[in-house]
């Protein structure tokens, strides 16, 4: 079942069908507030999957593969709902995505907080969690873990806390050729034994500070061992499987489809 749309999503999803001329197919929650760890300012992270009118799709410059949208000022209503950043994808896009097993496409896939959703998400959601490619998925959660580590010596605990969670999904993705929950206090109760009893405490401590509020302040240093993550590992181990691109374009026609008759 759908989760209920806060007000100030509604708002946001009627403003971008509105003015950027697309509909919508699926929203999640897609940030801190879907992954367990959002602080008493957290805003609202909506990932939108979205169709543009037909004919856009064939004249020149009229495709757009993605937008970012952030509405509100962050301050928060009398509810307490705070501004809503939005990511959106087109289908076309989002299918791209998804085939080259893309983590941030199938966390959005694996959202607990749902918002919009549409005929056949259900399906692709269990396909692609169990069909996506472990060493492509693998090397998306290498890649941000160890871009983010070496982007700033003086890491705030929500930088910190993006490198942690890659890099134990890295090794997650890896070692077990599953999808992790994205939901991270819920992997780490599930999953933390696969890893360094030191690591997981480091992981509990920026969840709990990240909750507190403490998000833009100075992390603890990391260690390093828990982005020292192989640029390359064994293919005729790892890269099995695949998300078939007939499957998605399956989602995609239907979902367009309705785009067309709603």
């Amino acid at each position: 079942m759908p989760t209920t749309t806060p007000p100030v999503v509604a708002d946001a999803l009627r403003a971008l069908e509105r003015e950027r001329d697309v509909r919508v197919c699926v929203a999640v929650e897609a940030g801190s507030r879907a992954w367990g760890h959002a602080g008493p300012a957290s805003d609202h992270d909506v990932t939108v999957v979205y169709a543009q009118p037909p004919a856009e799709y064939v004249v020149l410059d009229g495709y757009v593969a993605s937008i970012h949208d952030a509405v509100g000022d962050g301050a928060g209503d009398e509810d307490g709902d705070r501004a809503v950043d939005v990511r959106a994808w087109n289908l076309t896009r989002f299918a791209e995505l998804l085939t080259e097993s893309n983590p941030t496409a199938l966390e959005a896939l694996a959202s607990p907080a749902v918002y919009r959703g549409c005929p056949g998400l259900d399906a692709l959601r269990e396909y692609a969690l169990g069909a996506f490619s472990p060493i492509d998925c693998y090397h998306h959660y290498r890649s941000l873990a160890t871009s983010q580590y070496e982007a700033d010596e003086s890491s705030t605990v929500s930088r910190a806390l993006v490198v942690v969670r890659a890099a134990l999904f890295a090794r997650y993705v890896r070692d077990a050729h599953a999808f992790p929950n994205p939901v991270f206090p819920a992997f780490l109760d599930d999953a933390g034994e696969r890893f360094p009893d030191a690591w997981v405490e480091t992981a509990r401590r920026l969840v709990t500070r990240k909750r507190a509020g403490e998000g833009d302040e100075r992390a603890e240093q990391l260690d390093p061992a828990i982005v020292a993550l192989p640029t390359g590992i064994d293919p005729t181990v790892h890269a099995v499987r695949g998300i078939e691109r007939e499957r998605v374009n399956d989602f995609v026609r239907t979902a367009f489809e309705r785009t067309q008759k709603s």
